[in-house]
């Protein structure tokens, strides 16, 4: 009778620990569900009771860290991890849940010892080598980023992993050389191609730019040269200045000088402004243009209008852009419609008339690897060449850029 007895209540113990067990689990479990809601002080208060009835339980106390580091009460999720990482053999999510806290109270040497820590028992861990990238990317160890970036097993999700992060250090190669080719063809009627091109050199200071450009055009068997520099000075809130001068060999392919001013600026966070003119000596006259632009920006694309106005000659031109931008890959896609004697890109002339003319433009950016870009544009005009008489105009280029 004694032995039935004792086999009922060891049958009983092993239920109670089997439901206690079960309760643990079921507590962390509505306790985490909590935490995605962000009610951190239910969670912490459901799992108060697992703390002091098993305090050397870990699973628990490193969930009680990332509750205090997702409450942003960084100091108390320190010391609460920190007795778990800080010893000879630390517990990998504990290591794991300190990084991110050092990472995000912006410590990122701190972070970065932390994430040897891990990578020592991980050494493929793409998360932790993300954020220890990352950190040498805004410490400015932009050499050491790349390297284990380099070093890194090239897989489809650690190269997705790096993307954005060699784009940011990227934008920060300070010089850049590009090429371009331009040619202008017409057609009922036609005539001979037009052919113009430049080589040029920029270089990025803390707060500025200045370009460099040499522009040679082929015109009727004419050929001349325009020297040009543009500077860009940028201030508080993303504002910036944009600054040109130039000087060529002729007066008719290119004006003899030229000059230009515009300022940019952001009152508002979807809204771009800006404001300026440009300045053209001829030999026979001179070209004076006011201009600017607005553009609204919604995530990754952006619609802008130009207007010009030629006022020797009263004349209005209009642009009105569509741009899709992705920052991540530095790819671009615009698409332009315009009317009037809108300047393309250099080109203008004293020969500007009262004329009519539609364009519709389309260019594309692609990086190829890291540092070289790729923009060919197209652009085609039906103008007007005579009074009410019209033909097509089409202009193709070509622009390669190396950054360094």
């Amino acid at each position: 009778m004694k032995f039935t007895y004792y086999s009922i209540f060891l049958v009983l113990i092993s239920f109670a620990a089997t439901a206690q067990e079960i309760n643990i689990d079921e507590t962390l479990s509505t306790a985490k569900r909590e935490a995605e809601k962000e009610s951190y002080d239910k969670a912490l208060s459901l799992i108060d009771p697992l703390l002091k009835k098993y305090p050397e339980n870990e699973d628990i106390k490193t969930f009680a860290g990332r509750i205090y580091s997702w409450k942003k009460e960084y100091k108390t999720a320190i010391e609460v991890l920190s007795p778990m990482t800080d010893r000879v053999n630390p517990a990998p999510d504990a290591l794991l849940a300190i990084t991110n806290v050092y990472y995000w109270t912006e410590q990122f040497e701190k972070c970065i010892s932390y994430c040897d820590r891990y990578l020592a028992i991980d050494p493929n861990n793409i998360e932790v080598l993300k954020i220890k990238v990352t950190c040498l990317e805004k410490l400015g160890r932009d050499k050491e980023a790349l390297e284990i970036i380099d070093k890194t097993a090239v897989t489809e999700n650690s190269t997705q992993a790096f993307k954005g992060i060699r784009t940011l250090i990227g934008h920060k190669t300070k010089n850049a050389v590009s090429v371009s080719y331009l040619n202008v063809s017409t057609s009922n009627p036609g005539q001979s191609p037009l052919h113009y091109g430049y080589v040029e050199y920029s270089h990025k200071f803390s707060k500025s730019a200045l370009v460099g450009r040499a522009n040679a055009g082929s015109v009727n068997n004419d050929t001349q040269m325009l020297f040009e520099a543009d500077y860009y000075q940028t201030f508080s809130k993303k504002d910036y200045l944009y600054v040109n001068a130039g000087v060529s060999t002729g007066e008719t392919i290119f004006p003899a000088a030229k000059a230009g001013v515009e300022y940019y600026f952001r009152p508002q966070k979807r809204f771009d402004y800006a404001l300026g003119a440009r300045f053209m000596h001829f030999e026979t006259e001179d070209v004076t243009l006011l201009t600017g632009q607005i553009s609204y920006k919604a995530g990754s694309n952006s619609i802008a209008y130009r207007p010009y106005y030629d006022t020797g000659n009263a004349l209005f031109s209009h642009v009105l852009s569509f741009q899709n931008t992705n920052e991540e890959k530095e790819r671009i896609v615009r698409f332009e419609l315009q009317y009037g004697n809108v300047p393309y890109l250099y080109l203008y002339n004293n020969y500007t008339q009262p004329l009519k003319a539609y364009r519709v433009g389309l260019q594309y950016q692609q990086r190829i690897g890291d540092s070289f870009f790729v923009r060919p544009i197209f652009l085609y005009e039906y103008e007007e060449y005579v009074p009410g008489e019209y033909r097509n105009r089409f202009n193709a280029q070509i622009i390669i850029t190396k950054r360094f």
